[in-house]
């Protein structure tokens, strides 16, 4: 039996602002429901695979942004939709915005990966989620991250994206990112980011904050993100974030050579084999 959650209208109006866009077909949308770095439970896909036969054409497509997708669904059962993915756990909103990050499997299951890229995107999430403020601001920027050059999360093609890297401060590892922005993709063609900094893991919620203040502050009228990012001069860039780059033993702190999503030491191993994504 599919659980059924009694939502509030606040939380259901943001959800159908963000999640639900129309079909061509008249009466029909397509309804999207984000799921954080792509996880599912058991349970939850024997719930989708009910739902999508009771408000879709049965079948649940997943995105490159590592989310289900619904199609056919009446205009009149969205609500209902709603409240049974939310009783699930898979009513979250703010789909298709700077919060629904995406991320490769990273070094938690890859023998090619470099950083634990699922740790930053789950930071990232959770940081931009209690933040509305950032998540309209940004207007329409979107994270993708990897957790090695070969950028199976598809970091080359984000507004702000990340490739996992290491730094050595002394005998030491510090786990860091490439940070590229302006990338993008359309139905045409695709637009690869420039590198702005090299940045330690510990500080990149500051740097995606740092970016998007100065895309509220610098942009043009009716520019979005993407479009800002990818002509903003990037010298403009590196300045804003050059501060952050900066590592100097003495002013290392102990979880600085520690991984996003892990306790101990980082230490780097690339092994033979093939990507997990």
């Amino acid at each position: 039996m599919v659980p059924v959650l009694s939502s509030g209208d606040d939380e259901y109006a943001r959800w159908r602002s963000t999640n639900v866009s129309p079909q061509k077909q008249f009466g029909y949308v397509v309804a999207v429901a984000s799921v954080t770095l792509g996880d599912l439970t058991a349970d939850q896909f024997r719930i989708l695979g009910e739902l999508s036969r009771a408000y879709g054409d049965g079948a649940v497509r997943v995105t490159v942004e590592q989310d289900l997708l619904f199609r056919w669904v009446n205009a009149c059962d969205v609500r209902q939709l709603y409240r049974r993915l939310a009783a699930a756990g898979l009513g979250r909103s703010d789909a298709g915005t700077i919060a629904d990050v995406t991320s490769c499997p990273g070094a938690e299951s890859c023998r090619l990966a470099v950083t634990q890229s699922r740790g930053l995107g789950r930071l990232l999430e959770e940081h931009l989620r209690e933040r509305p403020d950032l998540i309209a601001a940004a207007d329409g920027a979107r994270i993708k991250i990897s957790g090695c050059p070969n950028g199976c999360g598809q970091h080359h093609i984000a507004t702000i994206g990340f490739q996992g890297s290491v730094r050595r401060l002394g005998s030491r590892a510090v786990p860091q990112y490439f940070l590229m922005v302006g990338g993008g993709a359309t139905d045409t063609a695709a637009q690869f980011g420039r590198l702005a900094a090299k940045i330690p893991a510990r500080r990149l919620i500051e740097a995606v904050d740092r970016l998007i203040r100065l895309y509220v502050r610098d942009h043009g009228d009716g520019e979005s993100a993407t479009a800002y990012f990818a002509r903003v001069s990037l010298d403009v860039v590196k300045s804003e974030l050059a501060d952050l780059e900066r590592l100097q033993p003495g002013d290392a702190l102990e979880s600085d050579f520690i991984d996003l999503g892990d306790a101990s030491a980082f230490a780097p191993v690339v092994m033979d084999g093939e990507c997990s994504a």
